[in-house]
């Protein structure tokens, strides 16, 4: 869905410290779907315009503190074949990972992952939500890489249903029913507290990676966040066309649109060929708002830096990585 990447880093992040030193601590956020249109990169080299702007304030203040790459790219435009590479640090040529199947230490070879090197270097190494694409592909979460068991939201499944692309759940429901990435929020949260005291005494420092699904399809959060984005704001494309000569292995086909049933039909896939200008605005819109509600999560964990390990004096001791995977 989305051709590159961006790389939001913290001060910087450093993958080896003598074991015997008190070391920092990581915090690595894994954002699905994240398009470079947010307003930290606002500025003469922004990629295009959006209409309204994207409302994420916390994604904006890490950025302001942080190394903020705007030239990083995915290896692959695929999401396994890049989670795959910026976990590894090798590209697709090297894993051989092309698909949303194949599992790299299966067909490229056994490479050490971002988290397996802090776990192998002293490290307590805990994930959660989307950080590997899931299933075969990552061998169920790439069991090497972790220090504990890796958790997933136990509602995945019940808000995983190709009958809609989007949906705005009311309160009345995810009270109830509590959205996935709210879950993983939740988890992650509990997770650093639960962390913190062996990090404080030098005992064990931790690498804590955190994956939300959103704004991946379906684009589905809480209802109140489409009351940032009012139908009546939100424009088309400013150019609905693909690039003169641009070769056909280029065009996206809308594979992952025509899936859902409350749109099929609406995209034929064809070079040149859109949606309907109502069903474009609504995908757009509920996008949007997915956006800020994945920035609504991502300001709780941050908040967690702050103040709970704040009052703990970790704080000045964990970096922030934030990476963007696509689809």
């Amino acid at each position: 869905m989305v051709s590159d990447t961006t790389i939001i880093l913290a001060l910087t992040l450093a993958l080896a410290y003598p074991v015997t030193s008190l070391r920092k601590n990581v915090l690595f956020l894994v954002v699905d779907d994240l398009r470079p249109q947010l307003g930290c990169y606002l500025g003469d080299d922004f990629p295009s315009p959006v209409h309204p702007k994207m409302i994420t304030p916390n994604i904006d203040k890490l950025a302001s503190k942080s190394l903020l790459l705007k030239r990083a790219y995915v290896q692959q435009a695929v999401c396994s074949p890049s989670r795959t590479s910026f976990l590894t640090g090798r590209r697709p040529d090297t894993t051989h990972v092309y698909d949303l199947y194949a599992y790299f230490r299966e067909v490229g070879g056994n490479f050490t992952t971002i988290p397996q090197y802090f776990k192998e270097n002293g490290y307590f190494s805990v994930g959660m939500g989307k950080v590997f694409h899931p299933g075969h592909a990552s061998h169920e979460d790439d069991p090497p890489s972790w220090s504990a068991p890796y958790y997933h939201s136990p509602n995945e499944k019940f808000y995983s249903s190709k009958k809609y692309s989007h949906l705005a759940v009311p309160k009345s429901q995810y009270s109830i029913k509590p959205l996935p990435d709210t879950q993983i929020a939740d988890n992650a949260v509990q997770t650093l507290r639960n962390v913190s005291e062996n990090a404080l005494s030098g005992k064990q420092p931790f690498f804590v990676a955190v994956g939300f699904h959103k704004p991946h399809l379906p684009f589905t959060m809480p209802e109140e966040f489409l009351n940032f984005y009012p139908k009546g704001n939100i424009k088309l494309p400013d150019n609905q066309f693909a690039p003169v000569h641009m070769p056909e292995v280029a065009w996206y086909s809308f594979s992952v649109f025509r899936h859902y049933l409350d749109i099929k039909g609406n995209f034929s896939g064809k070079i040149n060929s859109t949606g309907p200008a109502s069903v474009v605005r609504d995908l757009r819109r509920y996008y949007y708002s997915a956006v800020s509600y994945t920035d609504s999560l991502i300001g709780k964990v941050l908040q967690v830096c702050v103040s709970f390990l704040d009052s703990l004096q970790l704080e000045p001791k964990i970096y922030v990585c934030q990476l963007t995977a696509i689809e």
